[in-house]
């Protein structure tokens, strides 16, 4: 990695104009040369001075760490996390910018730790804490080694795991302890936060190129098709008589387009309900309130646990007008929670609801390696509660009927996951911010204070507030029409996809697929029948479409294309398959290197191909297919572009084959 300097590039520029006149001459170098950048300038670290003419308002620099040559004229600011593998990746073919175009690119690293990633905050102090001693990039590289031993650990492990780091690059570790710990450190990571969110950065990693935006991990090519444009366009700049200070923020101005609004951005329609409130129901908050809360939760979900600090904090400033009526709607998946939920209800019983609740949401993690009525016991003695009462009626009929109650009613309300919240009937579903509870909030009580003029007060104002909320609430938009049956076979085309059977045969099957997604699986299944039973007659041609919400799917698409370049794409395509189920808690680059082992094939070109530009931009590109003949889901098959959506019974397939096969 190159030099990297702390501060933005135009201040850098400004202070040490010997620098620049030093580089002048060779500001520009071939494409693919690996000569490393002068060293005139990036080894000073700049102080920011704010208002210098070549930085941007839009995207500013600030205090940020310089990693290449200071002077470049293409700057990549990085908004990254350091527990997100994602950005990992991404940020590695950023450095790969650095490497084949070292005097004309820089990266200006941004911090943009993701609310569920824990130990990213503490990452991203301690990169910069090493950056304070000139070893950000350093510290960025092993931190980004390390990300796979991040989860769990909390601050005090991060921060033995980070000193540790220091140790190893012979920083000053008070120092560094000191400045990983200072509110200063903490701010620039909140100021670099707060740049993201008003450039639309919504998730990690996020690019801007000169301004022009990137999102997500791309493959190189993508990168390089943006520098290499922006070098011409920069070279014209300077002919014509542009300061080179003056590059980035002219750059930004041109190049900057503010972020697309989400695609739900028109209204959805508002869901609206009245949830009864049981006597039984545990309720905590205003006695004669203005807002009611009721709160469908799972004591075994992460997500439930991350929206219990908003509920506090909606507590400690509204406790005096709203109430939180609390309902169990333990999920299915969810072994131990129908327990937990008993628990807390026998707790109820005994005037310690809130205690119990709490207990367990702290101790969750416990739940799958621990006998629940023991671990619970041990719950009710700590709160004093009487164990023998207690352990009654974590089975008696009441507490088991209220379980089952409580799941039915989340069901007719509309609240099928958890974490899912009713504010005066208007739904909220998942672990949603404080801000979005607090607008709604705001709205209520002022809907909620017109309506108390009539006299109305406790469940007849709740009753009242829920009905004024569902005759007033938004109309959902017009739904998209639906994408059409047949699709022009001129969109559907083989390509570099990896094809079974006969890519001339008369019927070519196109499946759009996940490796993660079971409903493929079982769509695969169906497949491989319909091309057992008409052999030749049909061609299949699998094209990637990981859903975005399957984490481990793109890992899985790119170790079946890589196994694909050494001639053995299905047999990892049927190992993929067999295995999805553990890819969740699977390290998928072990996973797939034993699977190349498995199959024959040369395990270290696997890992090498796996990990390339190429395969994943062949990924990309298959999945880009997928959009433009309407794919939104998976499994989805055209048969000789007959669409077929979802996992779909052989009879389906074995009617439209026929119907082709008879043309």
């Amino acid at each position: 990695m190159a030099h990297e300097s702390k501060g933005n590039g135009t201040s850098i520029l400004t202070i040490i104009a010997v620098a620049i006149a030093a580089f002048a001459g060779g500001y520009f170098v071939k494409q693919g040369t690996t000569n490393t950048p002068t060293d005139a300038g990036s080894a000073i670290a700049a102080k920011e001075v704010k208002g210098t003419a070549g930085d941007s308002t839009k995207i500013p620099l600030g205090k940020s760490f310089v990693m290449g040559n200071p002077n470049a004229p293409i700057t990549i600011v990085e908004f990254s996390d350091f527990q997100c593998p994602f950005c990992s990746r991404g940020g590695s073919t950023a450095k790969k910018a650095l490497e084949k175009y070292p005097n004309d690119v820089k990266i200006v690293f941004k911090h943009f730790p993701l609310a569920f990633h824990k130990e990213a905050p503490a990452a991203s102090h301690a990169a910069i804490a090493a950056g304070n001693q000139g070893k950000f990039s350093e510290m960025h590289d092993l931190l980004f080694g390390a990300q796979k031993s991040f989860k769990g650990k909390g601050d005090k492990g991060m921060k033995d795991l980070a000193v540790g780091f220091a140790n190893k690059l012979g920083l000053d570790v008070k120092k560094f302890e000191k400045d990983m710990a200072s509110p200063a450190t903490a701010k620039i990571v909140k100021d670099d936060m707060a740049v993201g969110g008003k450039l639309g950065v919504r998730g990690t990693p996020h690019f801007f190129i000169n301004g022009e935006r990137l999102s997500g991990a791309q493959p190189f090519p993508k990168f390089e098709e943006i520098i290499k444009k922006q070098i011409g366009e920069v070279k014209t700049m300077l002919a014509a008589g542009t300061a080179k200070s003056e590059i980035y923020g002219k750059m930004v101005s041109k190049n900057y387009k503010a972020a697309a609004k989400k695609p739900n951005a028109k209204p959805a329609g508002q869901v609206v309900n009245f949830v009864p409130v049981d006597a039984k129901d545990p309720v905590k908050g205003a006695k004669n309130p203005l807002v009611t809360i009721v709160e469908f939760s799972d004591f075994q979900c992460p997500f439930c646990t991350r929206v219990n600090p908003t509920i506090a904090k909606i507590m400690e400033n509204y406790s005096d007008k709203v109430r939180v009526v609390f309902k169990q709607a333990p999920l299915p998946f969810h072994k131990q929670a129908p327990a937990a939920a008993a628990a807390a209800l026998a707790a109820n019983q005994q005037g310690k609801f809130w205690e119990m609740h709490d207990m367990l949401f702290a101790n969750q993690k416990q739940f799958k390696t621990t006998d629940m009525t023991e671990l619970t016991t041990g719950f009710a003695q700590k709160l004093g509660l009487n164990t023998g009462k207690f352990k009654a009626a974590l089975t008696s009929d009441a507490v088991l009927n209220k379980v089952k109650a409580d799941g039915a009613l989340a069901k007719k309300v509309g609240a099928r996951g958890t974490p899912n919240f009713f504010v005066n009937g208007v739904q909220l579903v998942g672990a949603k911010p404080y801000p979005a509870f607090e607008a709604e909030i705001k709205k209520q009580i002022k809907i909620a204070e017109k309506l108390k003029k009539d006299n109305l007060s406790g469940d007849a104002l709740y009753k009242a507030a829920v009905a004024y909320n569902k005759k007033n609430a938004p109309k959902a938009a017009p739904k998209a029409a639906a994408p059409p049956s047949k699709v022009d076979l001129s969109k559907l085309k083989i390509g570099n996809s990896h094809v079974k059977g006969n890519k001339n045969a008369k019927v070519k099957i196109f499946e759009f697929s996940d490796f993660q997604c079971p409903y493929c699986s079982r769509g695969n299944t169906t497949v491989q029948k319909v091309k057992e039973t008409y052999g030749d007659k049909v061609a299949v041609i699998f094209k990637a479409f990981p859903l975005p919400f399957h984490k481990q799917a793109p890992a899985a698409h790119h170790a079946a294309l890589a196994a694909g370049k050494q001639g053995k794409f299905w047999e990892m395509h049927d190992l993929l398959f067999a295995a999805s189920k553990t890819f969740k808690t699977a390290d998928m680059n072990e996973l797939t290197a034993g699977f190349a082992a498995k199959i024959g094939i040369n395990v270290e070109k696997f890992k090498k191909d796996m990990m390339s530009d190429e395969i994943a931009a062949l990924a990309q590109k298959e999945t880009a297919e997928g959009k433009v003949v309407g794919v939104r889901g998976t499994p989805a098959f055209f048969v000789n572009g007959n669409r077929l959506v979802g996992a779909q019974p052989f009879e389906k397939f074995k009617e439209l084959v026929d119907a082709e096969l008879k043309k």
